[in-house]
This record gives C-alpha cells, sequence and structure tokens, in this order.
C-alpha cells in the first residue's frame, strides 16, 4: 500500500529532537485535534531518531490503541532489535487487555528485558505512547502520567542515560484539564497544518478537477487525517462527508437543545472566544460538553514549535478557544437553523 506523502513537519521534528536532545525533567504531553497528525509525526521522528542521535541511540514507540497485534502495537528506531519472545511474556502475563495497553504499562519490562544488545547507559532514550487516554480513559490519566514521571527519573537515577525523555499525545481534551492542574507533565499543542502545506497534501491525494481546495480548506482547516478521509473513504464525495457528519453531530446537538444551551451554542458559533467573554455557568457546560466531544478545544497552550495558532473567524480559531476543524461549526450551525426553521405541528 503507498503511503502518503509526510508534508511540512520539519519545524515540529526539530522541536522534538531539540527535546530530546537533553534530559527533561517531565514527559511531554502533545495534545491537538483529532486527525491533525500527532501519531504520523510520531512514527516519523521515531523513524529519524539514529540519524538525529547516533546509531546506539534507542527509540520506541507504543500504539496504546492496538488491541491483538504486538508488530503493529510497537515501532523502534532503525538500529533497535527486540525480544518478540520476551514481548510475547509481558502480554501473556494480562488478560482481557489490549496489547498497546500492556505495552503502554510495561515500559520498564520492555527497556530492561527486550532490548537487544543495547545499553542504556550514557544512551539517549526516547519512549512515546501514542493516544494514551482513549486506551486508559480518563478515570486512569491522572494516575499513568504520574507513573511516568516518576519513571522518567527511576530510570534515570539507576541507568545514567545521556538523557531519557517520554511523549505522550492525546486527542481528549478533557484529559487536558486532568493533567494540566499537575507538574507531571509538560503540555503543549500540535495543531492542523497550514494553508500552503495543507495544499500540497490535498493534490498529493490527487484530487477529481471539480473538487475545489478553497472550499475543502475552509470545511476542514488543514486536518490532514480528515482530507485522507475525504479521499480514501468518500472518494472525495463532499456532501457524502458533510451528510455522514451531520448524522454524527446530531445527537450532539440534540443533548444541547434538551440541555438548553442553543442560545449558549450560537455565541460560540459567532465567537468562540465568548466561552471567555460571555463566560457563565451554562457557557462553561456547554464548553464541557464540546470539549468532551472533541469538536471544541482550548488553545491557549503553546505549540510544539512554539508558534501562535493565528486568530482566524472564518475557519472558527479564536485568540484562546477553536473549533478543531470548522465543518463541526459549520454543521452544528446547519442543525441549529434547521431546528429552528421546521414547523410545528397543529
Amino acid at each position: 500500500m503507498h503511503e502518503i506523502k509526510f508534508i511540512n513537519r520539519v519545524p515540529e521534528l526539530k522541536a522534538l529532537r531539540d527535546w530530546c536532545a537533553k534530559q527533561r525533567t517531565t514527559p511531554l504531553y502533545i495534545y491537538g485535534p483529532e486527525g491533525c497528525g500527532k501519531t504520523r509525526l510520531l512514527r516519523e521522528f521515531i523513524k529519524k531518531f539514529n540519524e538525529y542521535f547516533g546509531d546506539d541511540a534507542i527509540a520506541v514507540y507504543i500504539d496504546a490503541l492496538e488491541r491483538s497485534s504486538v508488530e503493529k502495537a510497537i515501532l523502534t528506531s532503525r538500529s533497535v532489535k527486540l525480544a518478540t519472545e520476551t514481548l510475547e511474556k509481558i502480554i501473556e502475563k494480562f488478560s482481557g487487555l489490549s496489547v498497546g495497553r500492556i505495552l503502554a504499562e510495561s515500559i520498564t519490562s520492555i527497556l530492561e528485558k527486550a532490548i537487544i544488545k543495547k545499553k542504556l547507559e550514557d544512551n539517549y532514550i526516547l519512549i512515546a505512547i501514542d493516544d494514551i487516554t482513549r486506551a486508559l480513559g480518563l478515570q486512569q490519566i491522572e494516575w499513568y502520567i504520574k507513573w511516568l514521571y516518576e519513571l522518567l527519573w527511576k530510570i534515570r537515577e539507576e541507568y545514567r542515560p545521556k538523557a531519557i525523555n517520554i511523549i505522550v499525545t492525546t486527542s481528549e481534551g478533557t484529559s487536558l484539564k486532568l493533567v494540566s492542574r499537575h507538574r507531571h507533565a509538560h503540555i503543549t499543542l500540535l495543531w492542523n497544518l497550514p494553508k500552503e502545506a495543507f495544499k500540497e497534501l490535498f493534490h498529493e491525494l490527487k484530487p477529481p478537477n471539480n473538487t475545489e481546495f478553497e472550499q475543502v480548506w475552509k470545511l476542514l482547516g488543514g486536518n490532514p487525517g480528515r482530507l485522507i478521509e475525504l479521499a480514501e473513504e468518500y472518494n472525495w464525495n463532499l456532501e457524502k462527508w458533510l451528510n455522514n457528519l451531520m448524522k454524527r453531530l446530531k445527537p450532539l446537538a440534540e443533548e444541547i437543545a434538551r440541555r438548553g444551551l442553543i442560545k449558549e451554542l450560537k455565541q460560540l458559533i459567532e465567537d468562540p472566544d465568548n466561552v471567555w467573554y460571555k463566560a457563565s455557568p451554562k457557557i462553561g457546560e456547554l464548553y464541557d460538553l464540546l470539549v468532551e466531544n472533541n469538536v471544541f478545544m482550548y488553545k491557549g497552550f503553546t505549540t510544539l514549535n512554539e508558534t501562535e495558532i493565528p486568530k482566524d473567524p472564518e475557519l472558527g480559531i479564536g485568540q484562546d478557544y477553536t473549533w478543531q476543524i470548522p465543518a463541526y461549526r459549520y454543521i452544528l450551525d446547519k442543525l441549529l437553523k434547521n431546528k429552528t426553521t421546521t414547523p410545528t405541528q397543529t
């Protein structure tokens, strides 16, 4: 299967390289919209780890959501060889849990027992755990991040590597609130692609001539995952994609209506920063509901490459708050208008 070209994440790769070049005191917690490219970025960085830090360097990527395949759940830097039998023995000790989750909770065993002919002392080491919140659940995310924080110090003191670092990713906005109230992680954001990079990916996916880039940009706002979904799952049928999105978001719209939050929804459609400007218990309730459903987020944290996510009212991006992609705002607005214009039965 043809792998889609990795586009325009040079600043983010440099930021990850700079992060891993020295010992950090906390895990790096990368949060961003679902589909913004966190997984691909991590996997590309793991592949380049030996190029950055030498042939002895150790990097291990764990897909925490992988259910059954060890080969799919774990990726290593070029020079690292894993003892498959050892990994299988680690997994056999647990029952009823996915492979990815078991590996995410077995980092010490992987480093000490599963890596063949590599020393941890005086070496660069990276452990990257992808999509951990969905694997563990919100109830355990605070515990897990604290455990990683303590593990970082334990391995550092026991093995004296040049630098050992841990990177964790999530798309779950609710977890951000839980993690940010402690000192156990350094939180940073990964945003969607800028317009020119998104355009490059758009053409890489070979759209039909009648597909207008500007229309796609105004709906997806640079989200590579959604663009690939549109191309590969919907064969560039934007109307079909929007209809399906409407079906997925209708239960959320109904929940908003049941809670009496339609006025507040209009305010956030008008300006996402109304979370702050028109703050109220009802706005807060709506904000939590939208974040819980991964359609809205707070963007006040520093981005991975330390640049601003520019405010863009047309795309639903405010100064501090934003819709994850413009299509969410568009569909919820459309559902809202359909509800208010539907004639009542007499």
